[in-house]
């Protein structure tokens, strides 16, 4: 049992670089979605707004692996600040389709182009969410087999009880 009780306490310990290097990868994970994210925040400070209308909804069949998968894209008019009617296809697809012709849309665009507006929805903050939500993850893991780790050696008697334990193993060895 005392031996058994000791290899649990020696993988414990083993959380300290597990645990770092979680920590390090998740922080940097992390930083890269709060980066996506600011940059979507900057992109949109610069458009305008507008109300768009759905004109149409094309689908679009796709092979992968073998698998046929069709997805449906709306298409957006809407009028620009300077009177210009401007038709975009949106680059998000769905399946079901999202959006129906005829549906009201808040659309955003970038006055010097605005045939690459984009339709204002929760879309937008997915990928940067996605990738904080998984830099978080990795962070409190990493954070949470840091902690574990120093139970253990504040349980043996702290740094010392470690570098004991070290060297004990090394004249077994």
């Amino acid at each position: 049992m005392n031996v058994n009780v000791r290899v649990r306490s020696t993988n414990r310990i083993r959380g300290l670089w597990g645990g770092s290097i979680m920590l390090v990868i998740g922080l940097g994970i992390l930083f890269l979605g709060l980066q996506w994210r600011t940059f979507t925040q900057n992109q949109i400070a610069t458009m305008l707004t507008t109300e768009g209308r759905v004109v149409d909804v094309v689908s679009r069949t796709t092979t992968s692996g073998g698998e046929r998968k069709t997805y449906f894209y709306p298409v957006v008019e809407f009028r620009a600040a300077n009177e210009e009617i401007v038709r975009f296809e949106s680059s998000t697809g769905s399946n079901p389709s999202s959006y129906r012709v005829g549906d009201t849309v808040r659309v955003r665009y970038n006055p010097q182009t605005p045939q690459s507006a984009l339709i204002d929805s929760w879309e937008l903050w997915l990928p940067s969410g996605i990738v904080i939500g998984v830099g978080g993850f990795f962070a409190l893991m990493g954070i949470l087999a840091l902690l574990s780790a120093l139970a253990v050696l504040l349980k043996w008697g702290g740094l010392l009880g470690l570098l004991g334990m070290i060297l004990l193993r090394r004249k077994r060895v």
